[in-house]
């Protein structure tokens, strides 16, 4: 009889305390349960992003389909490269007559959080605000930079086709 009557405070003490922190685990349970996958998404998102800068920094010259041999002797470029660094991108330039690349621009790394059709991440707006997105093609291990548009207060305008792209190719 003791042991049943000692049972019962028992199981009311620990019911009535596991209400308690049922109910606030409650209303604790509902917050969390949507700011759970927004940080989780927010961290993968970020975790992301340094990985696939990790992928594309190093020196890259630009692939041209023109021909220099057969450029009159002028002014004109002769060649393009990028340097793609953790925190920025530089952009180079080779004048015929140089002897070394002319820095044109850096622009810092940023990443789009805006909407976009494609949901992609990885999509980078420069300072102007165009957005590209930059990625290695597997077949040719070549560096492709594909304008997607621009950036503006309500998302991004994209280019549904004929996007422009610039091929480049690492340099060692």
């Amino acid at each position: 009889m003791i042991k049943k009557l000692f049972l019962v405070i028992l199981f009311g003490f620990f019911s009535s305390l596991l209400a308690q922190t049922g109910k606030l685990s409650l209303e604790n349970q509902q917050k969390h349960s949507f700011e759970q996958p927004e940080k989780k998404t927010d961290s993968l998102k970020i975790i992301k992003r340094q990985k696939h800068v990790r992928e594309i920094a190093g020196n890259w010259k630009m692939l041209t389909s023109e021909s220099w041999a057969i450029r009159e002797p002028s002014d004109s470029v002769v060649g393009k490269m990028i340097t793609i660094e953790p925190n920025q991108i530089s952009f180079f330039e080779l004048y015929p007559k140089a002897k070394k690349w002319s820095l044109v621009k850096t622009e810092k790394i940023f990443f789009s959080d805006k909407e976009n059709s494609t949901s992609n991440p990885l999509l980078m707006v420069y300072s102007n605000k165009e957005v590209w997105q930059y990625f290695i093609d597997e077949k040719s291990g070549n560096l492709i930079a594909t304008y997607i548009g621009e950036e503006n207060e309500n998302g991004i305008s994209e280019l549904v086709c004929s996007n422009p792209q610039l091929k480049y190719f690492k340099l060692q």
